[in-house]
Formats: C-alpha cells, structure tokens, sequence
C-alpha cells in the first residue's frame, strides 16, 4: 500500500490544477484555429468511484495507490468463465480452465490460495447456474462502450449485453465483492445509470439495441446468497421520475474531475480504502489537512 502524506496530497492535487489549465489553454486554441478539441474520456465505473470519494478517485488515478487484492483476482476468475460459458464450452472444461489461470495468481501462501480456491470455484458454481436459468438472450460479453455526452465521451466494456423479450438492452455488471448495493441505492446506482445512458445514446446500435430496459449487478461473491446469486436489477431509466438523471450525473462528475476541488467522502468503502492514511475523513489520516 502506498503511504501518503499531506506534502504528497498537495502535490497531486497542484499537477491536476495544471493538468485542467493545460486542457483549458489547449481547448481555447483548438477553438481559434478550428481543430478538434479532445474529448474528455469517463468510464461509468469512475463515475461511480468518484461519486462515491473523489479524493480516493484523484489517489488512485494520479498516485496508481490501488491495492491489489483477493477480489480482483476473483474478478479475473469469474469474467473468464463468463467469457468460457458464453462460447458454449462445457461446466468440466470451465473448472480446469479456472484451474490453469489460477495458478498465476498471487495469494501470499499455497494455503491461502487453496481456501480462495475453493471459494473461487463456489462463485464459478453460481454464475454457471445463474447463466443456465437466463431467459435473455445474450447478445455480446465484454463488449466495448463508447458514446459522447457533450464534451463527456463514455468509454469501457460490458460484461454482458442482454436482450429481454421487449428487445430492449440489459446490460449485466458481474461482481465478486462482499457487500451488495444498498437496494435504496439502485434506482440511482452511478455505474448501471451510465450504462444505461450509453446504450440510449447508440452504443449498441449496431445490434439493433437503442433502447434500455434496465441493467444488473449480478453478485457472485459474498455479496450473493448461499446457493445462488444476488440479482440486484435497476429499473429502465425512461420509468424513473427522472429519466436525465445520469445524463446530468456524468456532465456533473466530469467536471468535477477536472476541477481542482477533490471533496473527500465518507462511504462503505471506507474501510478498505487504499489511500486512507492520506484522508482527512479518515481516522488514519487526520494528520492530513482539509
């Protein structure tokens, strides 16, 4: 983990003051001369973590303190067998491939890796079972998304592109963590609304899919039940109270990424936060000065 002080945290916050300046001087003159001006680029999972903390957002981009740990190496495992099943292959086929990428993985100690191996194995279990029962067709997994929002273009992949028996996109986000959303947090769940706003601005168009019909976080880890995954769906954006909703949030978090005030937020996250000690929200960090 890397440990950061206040000197550092000023620091980083004055490069991304300088940063938006350069990307202001560069976008006046591109204006004058009339050259293309350089879209900012937002995935809608760093929508949803700088929604959640942007000083741990800034951190993390600008510092690379991400913390490399037993959920991202589930992540690994469960997207190859996503990607495993949606080729057709057979359940065996699947358990020996997991097999084989995990021993690339880095656990610390071989016992360790033998109890995450199992568990691994667990999640592999439930999705395959969820995927069986799926009545949607499935039309593309880690497919790329890309769409623009004014100056904002929406860049990332999906896990699974869906479609429900309206002929309407479902996106499907599979997670491996250990806390599921809170349900009042999902009409509103950042990442699914921007998913949802790409496949409305044409990202999938090319399949046929212009319109949305909601989205899934598919928990597969101990976020999930004990025999079966969580489900944790999203209603379409178009049957909310207010349908512009992550329109606004995505032209709202990019300018809050290019500007030089990084409000730091107390959230769930908290907890495991790799750049806790450099938080002044935090308990670790109070030497840090808001």
């Amino acid at each position: 983990m890397i440990q950061l002080n206040a000197h550092h945290v000023w620091y980083l916050i004055m490069a991304a003051q300088w940063t938006v300046l350069l990307s202001l001087v560069a976008f006046a003159g591109g204006a004058l001369v009339g050259l293309p001006i350089a879209l900012m680029r937002v995935s809608p999972s760093q929508v949803e973590s700088f929604t959640r903390c942007g000083l741990r957002w800034l951190l993390e981009v600008a510092a690379g303190a991400r913390s490399v740990d037993v959920v991202r190496h589930f992540g690994i495992v469960i997207h190859a067998a996503a990607v495993l099943a949606a080729e057709g292959a057979a359940d065996d086929l699947i358990g020996d491939r997991i097999d084989e990428v995990w021993h690339h993985l880095d656990f610390g100690s071989a016992w360790y890796s033998k109890k995450q191996r199992e568990l691994a194995h667990q999640m592999v279990d439930k999705f395959l079972a969820w995927h069986r029962q799926n009545p949607r067709d499935l039309v593309a997994f880690e497919e790329s998304v890309r769409a623009q929002v004014g100056a904002v273009e929406i860049t990332g992949r999906v896990d699974r592109l869906e479609r429900d028996a309206e002929g309407r996109a479902i996106v499907v986000d599979l997670k491996t963590g250990s806390a599921p959303a809170p349900a009042t947090d999902l009409d509103r769940h950042p990442q699914l609304g921007v998913y949802q706003l790409a496949v409305m601005l044409g990202a999938f168009e090319r399949f046929g899919l212009t319109e949305p019909g909601g989205a899934e976080l598919v928990q597969v880890g101990k976020a999930s039940l004990a025999a079966q995954v969580r489900v944790q769906p999203q209603r379409s954006l178009a049957d909310g109270p207010e349908p512009g909703w992550a329109r606004e949030l995505v032209e709202t978090v990019a300018a809050g990424m290019a500007g030089p005030l990084f409000e730091a937020r107390l959230n769930p996250g908290c907890r495991n936060c790799p750049v806790a000690s450099s938080c002044p929200a935090h308990t670790s960090g109070e030497q840090v000065t808001p």
